[in-house]
């Protein structure tokens, strides 16, 4: 962590957003049956991309409502993740998972780095990035 967000950002903030940003996660990872939680922490106006599988797109907040519903659960093998406070309003975290899709028989790798800003009390998304990529058959 940078000197200036220890120097601006108590531990206690720290604390409460790391814990957000992993929550999140979690949830997503776990899928579909976490939607409005999902949901709840992404800002209507959040800025979204994915690369899968090298194919770029981008996403609204409205096309991440309808989609929810069929995110499936992801059997994790592996995780890197961090998460900091760049300052007591402003947070970043990068996560970095290995899971198996046994639908296909695959193994992909999906990175996401997510921008996280304190809006009226509640840490949201406004900015987020993923990418999938297969790792192995």
């Amino acid at each position: 962590m940078n000197s200036y967000a220890q120097e601006t950002t108590t531990q206690e903030q720290r604390k409460e957003f790391e814990k957000t940003a992993q929550t999140f996660q979690i949830n997503y990872m776990e899928g579909s049956d976490n939607c409005e939680s999902i949901i709840q922490a992404i800002d209507k106006n959040a800025k979204m991309s994915e690369n899968r599988f090298s194919q770029q797109m981008t996403m609204t907040y409205d096309q991440l409502v309808q989609f929810c519903p069929h995110l499936p659960k992801k059997e994790v093998i592996n995780t890197v993740t961090e998460q900091r406070l760049l300052s007591s309003e402003l947070g970043y975290d990068y996560v970095s998972q290995l899971y198996l899709r046994r639908s296909v028989g695959d193994t992909i790798r999906e990175t996401s780095s997510r921008i996280w800003k304190l809006r009226d009390g509640s840490w949201k998304i406004i900015q987020m990035n993923s990418s999938l990529s297969k790792y192995c058959d």
